[in-house]
């Protein structure tokens, strides 16, 4: 009595698998392939990109000040890797003002004084001279050439709307609007103040450290990997689909 062996499943063809490939239902899963490749592409180059721009960020944070007029472009934009850079500005301050509320300092409540700096080249940007306590009037400031020194942030972001009935984050929009003058985006941080602008018995501003990382920061690994992360979802993608095509070509 002899018992049959279980037949060996043969290799398939090239053309085994063609076949099977151009099938409707392949088909339509090439395309659904092809369309999260292309998703798992753009999401890692996005990744990739902001690791770029947080090592640019570094890098510009680290080098030595500059003017801000090098820095703008014709549109009054910048880019992002000069966030946290250390500028130079050359100009006067104006007698346009805000006191953003709800700012603290060491635990005590107070606000944010704004001032706007017009740069020689008649261009204006918004600079925080620095935090006094609520109840505190703010120090007039004289309007002649000075030259500051501060380091360079983006806009606040806020929830949209947050402007509308006061000024509470520092927004050059919202600045704009207020004192009717075109503004460089993004603000400057003062940090050295000149006490020759200043009444000698007025409360001097408290200079504000920085909101943004100025130097010393870490590999952004975070962003690294997830750019990597998503790379490699496309290639396990392209790797599901060759190895179920071929095995759907050996039935």
């Amino acid at each position: 009595r002899m018992s049959s062996a279980p037949e060996a499943k043969v290799r398939p063809s090239a053309q085994d698998i063609w076949r099977t490939a151009i099938t409707p239902r392949w088909l339509i899963a090439l395309i659904a392939l092809i369309a999260f490749i292309a998703v798992c592409i753009v999401l890692g180059r996005w990744q990739w990109d902001r690791t770029q721009d947080i090592l640019a960020a570094e890098r510009s944070a680290a080098s030595e000040s500059i003017s801000l007029a090098e820095l703008i472009n014709d549109d009054g934009t910048w880019g992002n890797a000069e966030i946290g850079r250390t500028v130079i500005l050359d100009g006067t301050f104006a007698g346009d003002e805000v006191l953003l509320p709800n700012r603290e300092y060491e635990g005590e409540a107070g606000t944010w004084t704004i001032t706007r700096f017009e740069l020689d080249n008649q261009r204006s940007i918004a600079v925080v001279r620095g935090w006094l306590p609520n109840e505190t009037t703010s120090p007039p400031i004289r309007q002649e050439p000075t030259r500051i020194e501060g380091v360079l942030h983006p806009n606040e972001a806020f929830y949209e709307g947050a402007n509308e009935d006061q000024i509470i984050t520092v927004d050059s929009a919202a600045l704009a609007d207020a004192w009717s003058v075109d503004l460089i985006d993004g603000y400057v941080m003062l940090q050295a103040q000149d006490p020759i602008l200043l009444a000698a018995d007025a409360a001097t501003p408290v200079i504000v450290p920085p909101t943004v990382q100025v130097g010393n920061v870490p590999f952004p690994l975070q962003n690294f990997f997830y750019a990597i992360q998503w790379w490699i979802f496309a290639a396990f993608a392209i790797f599901v689909y060759g190895r179920w095509l071929y095995l759907d070509a050996r039935k």
